[in-house]
């Protein structure tokens, strides 16, 4: 267990500042609070249930520590033969997939006749969107893989606690997931019964004698509309909230920005194609530098770091750093600050709001081409 670096001396009497502790609690918890506060949740800890044998679900964030506002889940596992979950819609919730570790297969539907269907084949940092009534499945297809899903608004992954295959421990070592041979999937034929229960959860799956059977004809790791790059040109975030769609590592619109050291903005979804238009995610590189930079949002914050070292500052609460698979939550109109702490520094962010990190972001940001920020 990584124990929080404690930078700042003392405090101001009448107003401590930003990474001195003034709570009685820390800033790191080892399972996501019932309740809203501020909270870094480190590497593999977390509750934590079984979805298979292999497979293993980690609760991040959830509807009881964002409020109700968005859950992040931490899918982990080995390869599998078959898909985690039955080809499924939700009606209530949008889905958001980011593949940190691994690979992972994707596929996603609109519900409608004449719609595309379309796959892909997921590596690190590639991202799906799946809105309300959108028809989709997953799979992990390599022997060390971690999807990310995030929902907004929160409450579906207690769907993953109800039908879960048992509880699996992360006080200790905390392995990445069971290592066993012989895995089976998750689920069987549907029954009336099991269908009943999923769709008071908000899953709306395919019966066996009318499937919706996942497509495996990929070419270049995409099978689908032929006019969409996969890995190989540009990926647009699309003007229609009802649209599935996928995004590239690295291939989607970025903007840099230069207010205090560099910081590289790459939007994956935005508030006006988002459920209720009031969600975002995306990715922020930074540049190391000294201090950090100060923020107050109006809406709930989370993060998922990706890669480098990040130094988070909570008002009230000891500094702490950040490695790659540790997650961060910051509720509504508290003060914070954070900083690269090595060069390209990253993380995938989620804003309960239109105008978050990355709204204050790009007010001060011009068009990049690059993933790299600028040597001098």
């Amino acid at each position: 267990m990584r124990v929080p670096t404690v930078l700042a001396a003392a405090a101001a009497v009448a107003a401590p500042a930003l990474g001195v502790a003034v709570n009685n609690e820390s800033i790191i918890v080892m399972e996501a609070p019932d309740h809203v506060r501020p909270y870094v949740l480190p590497k593999f800890r977390g509750k934590a249930t079984k979805l298979a044998e292999t497979q293993v679900i980690r609760y991040s964030i959830t509807n009881n520590s964002s409020g109700g506002a968005f859950a992040l889940l931490q899918h982990t596992g080995n390869v599998q033969g078959y898909t985690s979950a039955r080809p499924h819609r939700h009606h209530e919730v949008q889905e958001h997939f980011y593949c940190s570790r691994g690979r992972v297969q994707l596929w996603g539907m609109k519900d409608e006749g004449n719609a595309s269907h379309e796959a892909r084949v997921a590596t690190v940092g590639d991202y799906g969107s799946i809105p309300p009534y959108g028809i989709h499945t997953f799979q992990l297809t390599d022997p060390d893989s971690s999807l990310t899903h995030v929902f907004h608004p929160a409450g579906f992954e207690h769907l993953f606690e109800v039908f879960s295959s048992g509880d699996f421990g992360t006080a200790g070592i905390s392995s990445s997931f069971v290592p066993a041979e012989n895995d089976k999937p998750p689920f069987g034929a549907l029954t009336p019964k099991e269908d009943a229960t999923l769709q008071s959860l908000d899953l709306y799956a395919f019966y066996d004698d009318a499937p919706w059977i996942p497509r495996r004809d990929f070419v270049n790791g995409t099978a689908g509309d032929k006019s969409l790059h996969w890995h190989d040109g540009p990926n647009e975030i699309p003007t229609d909230p009802t649209l599935p769609y996928f995004i590239a590592k690295d291939y989607g619109p970025k903007y840099l920005n230069e207010e205090s050291g560099y910081k590289i903005i790459q939007p994956l979804a935005t508030a006006d194609i988002t459920l209720g238009k009031n969600f975002t995610t995306g990715t922020v590189i930074l540049s190391p530098k000294p201090t950090g930079d100060v923020t107050v949002l109006p809406n709930h914050f989370g993060l998922q770091m990706e890669d480098g070292l990040l130094e988070l500052a909570i008002k009230g609460y000891e500094k702490a750093t950040l490695i790659a698979g540790d997650v961060a939550f910051i509720p509504e109109n508290v003060e914070f600050s954070y900083r690269g702490m090595v060069p390209f520094t990253k993380f995938f962010y989620m804003n309960a709001g239109a105008k978050g990190l990355d709204y204050q972001l790009l007010q001060n940001s011009r068009p990049w081409n690059y993933t790299a920020y600028p040597q001098v």
